[in-house]
């Protein structure tokens, strides 16, 4: 089978990354003798117009769209023209959206032959693997598959791969990160990075994150040897001095880091890494200075809020104590920069919830903060709530993109709410420290332009 795999136009991200998941099915279908194509639509600043011209002019069988719920109407129309085009071809679905709304996903998308929920690489691959003869009892077996069955929409139950290794690499020839300007923000040391994962699935329950519906609870990971050998090839086929590590919970499986850390030092890997999905509470001492003496300068970790009433509402499992602890404790006893991320907004949230959150922030030894508007993301605890209290009886999906601001909280006006934002990022970053940061690490005008932009799009 011939197969193109689409991360689709999107008007609501300002920088596209080599996408992973992409680069993981695209590796699982090539096992099994399938021609494959990445096609990324926001690195290539592709318009639908272009799209049109590429999808006429092709030879697919096979057309998967990755679906997030900020871009449900671009792919609408992506999917309209793959129709007009090429009607032949069968159209699959698959990530976050699929994910969080199954049985909608098929019934908006009338364009599309099947979606996917969960991790795909199994159910995608056995899906292909019995096209065109798809009979009822194999649909009925392909993990994850939503499929029509006359008019009844079925949704069969997702797997979640035990062995990850057994996934072997993502494709990194298709999501080649040279052709990527992936930046995880203003401190990154390298001109190229590559996101790399070490596990799948989160334990823990916080209300905001959709992460589970996609990964489940249960963590898993690739071994040291794996991670060893996929950032070896990275150094080797692609020059990568830098890694940025995107798991969900980066530190969840504390000895698995350290072991990660010594082979490192040991094999002299020589690679400045940051990472993501750090819980503050996770991180001692030991585990800091092997991380910092492996490579690692910069995390970013999950704060979200500066009143203890709106964490645990959130259910971070988190104080405010432990908090000031930990962010100490790395300053102190390590060189890695921090950037912590909070969240602004959230459902029960007052003004003087935020005004803790922004007296917080500048408060902790952070060297950058980002401050998010909360988004009701489908797949999550809040979002069942505040759908079920009726507070999202009709959702603008645009309104849901990077630095928007699709929900503000009952009580606290927009001209309010947007004076808050302009007031945390005015009261953290301008101080000589921040700004300091900001203008030695940005080193050039047009990245500076950048990190000024990110900072004001939301308020502006």
């Amino acid at each position: 089978m011939k197969v193109l795999l689409v991360n689709p136009i999107s008007q609501n991200t300002s920088l596209s990354s080599p996408d992973l998941g992409l680069g993981y099915l695209a590796g699982a279908l090539k096992k099994e003798k399938n021609h494959v194509e990445i096609l990324d639509c926001v690195n290539l600043k592709f318009t639908f117009k272009k799209f049109q011209k590429y999808i006429a002019d092709s030879q697919f069988d096979v057309i998967g769209f990755r679906v997030f719920s900020t871009d449900l109407f671009s792919v609408k129309k992506s999917l309209q023209i793959v129709k007009n085009n090429r009607p032949e071809v069968n159209i699959i679905l698959g990530g976050a959206h699929p994910s969080a709304f199954p049985e909608q996903t098929l019934e908006y998308f009338r364009e599309a032959d099947f979606a996917i929920r969960g991790e795909a690489e199994e159910g995608l691959t056995a899906l292909i693997r019995n096209l065109p003869d798809l009979t009822l009892e194999k649909k009925i077996n392909i993990a994850g598959l939503i499929w029509r069955n006359n008019e009844k929409i079925e949704i069969n139950s997702p797997v979640f791969p035990e062995n990850l290794d057994s996934l072997g690499l993502p494709d990194w020839n298709l999501i080649d990160p040279r052709h990527y300007p992936y930046q995880t923000s203003y401190f990154v040391k390298s001109k190229i990075v590559a996101p790399i994962i070490m596990t799948r699935g989160c334990p823990y329950h916080c209300t905001f994150c959709s992460c589970r519906s996609v990964t489940g609870h249960k963590i898993r990971h690739h071994s040291v040897s794996y991670m060893m050998d996929e950032l070896k090839f990275l150094k080797s086929h692609f020059g990568i001095k830098e890694v940025c590590f995107i798991d969900d919970n980066f530190l969840a499986l504390k000895s698995l880091v350290m072991e990660l850390c010594e082979q490192m030092i040991r094999q002299h890997i020589n690679m400045n890494w940051s990472c993501f999905g750090i819980r503050l509470d996770l991180i001692d001492k030991e585990t800091a200075r092997l991380m910092e003496r492996a490579g690692c300068y910069l995390l970013t970790v999950g704060i979200e809020s500066g009143s203890q009433r709106i964490l645990d509402h959130m259910k971070k499992n988190l104080s405010l104590d432990v908090i000031k602890e930990k962010t100490a404790l790395v300053h102190h006893e390590t060189n890695i920069k921090m950037i912590g991320n909070f969240i602004m907004g959230y459902p029960i949230e007052k003004a003087e919830d935020v005004y803790k959150t922004i007296k917080f922030a500048k408060s902790l030894p952070l060297d950058g903060a980002n401050f998010f508007p909360f988004h009701p993301t489908p797949g999550t605890e809040i979002f069942n709530a505040l759908t079920a209290n009726k507070e999202l009886n009709e959702i603008n999906w645009n309104s849901m993109g990077q630095d928007r601001i699709p929900y503000i909280p009952q009580g606290i006006s927009k001209k309010k709410f947007t004076w808050l934002f302009f007031l945390a990022f005015v009261n953290f970053y301008m101080r000589p420290k921040p700004m300091l940061n900001i203008l030695l690490a940005t080193k050039s005008l047009a990245k500076l332009k950048y990190v000024l932009y990110r900072i004001f799009r939301t308020i502006i």
